[in-house]
């Protein structure tokens, strides 16, 4: 009898680990975008390599704002002589929208502002009156793919909340014993034709 019930807790007990190393970078992504809404400046300054994150956002956000080809769908195509000098001239906005609001203030800032032009123009409800397990669902919703790329590297791929064809790809690394954000790029997917306002950093998504 006393090892029927002792084997439940030695199997949890050899489970848990696991489980909870799985469910730790996952839950990281979720928790980042929870500091953004909230304005955890702290916590996003410790979660988020900011070099490297402003790099690759930039890098993404320069060719879905100015339509340039993704070279992982669209290998070898080259953009046109157009293209190149829009996103030349147009790069300059792209990299001062990045200085200023790719930081641990910035980004909840911007967010804020989402959320007033969201419900004062478009009508839409206010996430901060979401419960949090409806925004939990919704956040679980919209992960297209997460996947471990080694043991210390976790990409994660989210679906746009308001332009589902629209991805964030962000990818995590092991740091010590707690995972950062080291990557943010943003899939191609955009429309010809969408100008540098239509295109949102990821911040209310």
């Amino acid at each position: 009898m006393r090892k029927l019930i002792v084997l439940p807790f030695a199997i949890a007990l050899v489970l848990l680990p696991p489980a909870a190393y799985v469910a730790y970078p996952l839950y990281t992504a979720w928790a980042l975008r929870e500091a953004i809404r909230s304005g955890d400046a702290a916590y996003l300054e410790r979660k988020i390599e900011w070099p490297s994150v402003r790099e690759t956002l930039r890098e993404s956000l320069t060719r879905v704002a100015f339509d340039m080809p993704d070279p992982e769908t669209q290998p070898g195509v080259k953009p046109s002589l157009w293209k190149r000098f829009k996103a030349y001239v147009g790069g300059g906005a792209v990299n001062t929208l990045i200085d200023r609001y790719v930081t641990p203030e910035g980004l909840p800032q911007l967010f804020e502002y989402r959320q007033i032009y969201r419900a004062n123009i478009q009508g839409l409800p206010d996430e901060k009156t979401i419960p949090v397990m409806e925004r939990m669902k919704a956040f679980w919703a919209r992960i297209i793919r997460a996947e471990f790329k080694s043991l210390s590297a976790f990409e994660v791929e989210l679906a746009d909340r308001f332009e589902p064809t629209r991805h964030h790809i962000g990818l995590l690394e092991l740091v010590g014993f707690e995972w950062k954000l080291k990557e943010l790029h943003i899939k191609d997917v955009q429309l010809p034709g969408a100008s540098l306002a239509t295109t949102i950093l990821p911040t209310d998504r």
